[in-house]
């Protein structure tokens, strides 16, 4: 990259900061460690996958998980993405209305 890139930029959309992979810091934790606290190995995991991921990205909705959780997350522990998508809804919704999170997911998850 060169010397004067910037290694962000202005989401047009949500008008949130990006990283140069386009996420917006997340608005449920400041580090990089699991978001349920284990393991050492951890991986951005969008808390609204499939459609949704980009929005999820570019709104601040993902955390770092440990490899476990995150297979336990999308194939056997569906309280474990319940609860997320709950904390995840309740972060967002302090900083922007219910309404924006509808428009934006299609759904509430409270």
């Amino acid at each position: 990259m060169a010397e004067n890139t910037p290694k962000y930029f202005i989401d047009t959309t949500y008008g949130e900061r990006l990283d140069s992979n386009g996420y917006a810091p997340s608005l449920l934790s400041d580090d990089d460690s699991c978001y349920f606290g284990h393991g050492l190995q951890t991986v951005r995991h969008e808390v609204f996958f499939g459609p949704n991921r980009t929005n999820s990205k570019r709104t601040g909705m993902w955390v770092y998980v440990c490899t476990l959780c995150h297979n336990e997350i999308h194939h056997t522990d569906g309280e474990k993405d319940r609860r997320l998508k709950r904390e995840a809804q309740e972060a967002f919704e302090k900083v922007r209305s219910h309404e924006d999170l509808i428009a934006i997911f299609g759904r509430s998850y409270t």
